[in-house]
């Protein structure tokens, strides 16, 4: 249903990665072989490091490969264990919403501060709260509507 949106996601993750590698290593570069680090270099990777945390969460929410603590869980039986999952999921699903829904005052409040060395908008860096907790809370949707098939048979 959403492997478009997941090939995308990974891509996006895949070319900001990439773009870590490259200024991390062009900041090596310039510093210690020609003594003139770039002064962009922390701003540019903080931004693409925060939209790869928020797209990777996205991710691990699809995958089921967050961390978990079920060691309590686990001893429970089989159609329990369903409905616990079915609860945490909505308990991450009205977090992760929370989250998502107050981001917008933090990404309003940066409207108009700009970054010191790049010329661009601080709630470019922002935007990655909204738009990841969106993408997350989509993938819990997803993952709790299988679940809650799966109890129902």
């Amino acid at each position: 249903m959403l492997r478009a949106l997941d090939r995308l996601v990974e891509a996006a993750i895949g070319a900001i990665a990439l773009a870590l590698i490259v200024t991390a290593f062009g900041q090596v570069l310039a510093r210690y072989l020609f003594s003139r680090p770039f002064g962009w270099v922390l701003e540019v990777d903080v931004l693409l490091m925060v939209w790869l945390t928020m797209l990777s969460g996205y991710l691990g929410v699809r995958r089921r490969s967050h961390m978990a603590t079920d060691f309590l869980v686990a001893r429970l039986p089989e159609p329990r264990r369903g409905q616990v999952a079915i609860a945490v999921q909505l308990l991450c699903g009205l977090l992760v919403a929370l989250i998502g829904w107050n981001s917008f005052a933090i990404v309003e409040a940066m409207q108009g501060m700009r970054f010191v060395s790049i010329e661009l908008d601080q709630s470019a860096l922002y935007w990655s709260l909204p738009i990841g907790m969106g993408l997350m809370l989509l993938a819990i949707a997803v993952d709790l509507s299988a679940r809650v098939r799966a109890a129902l048979q």
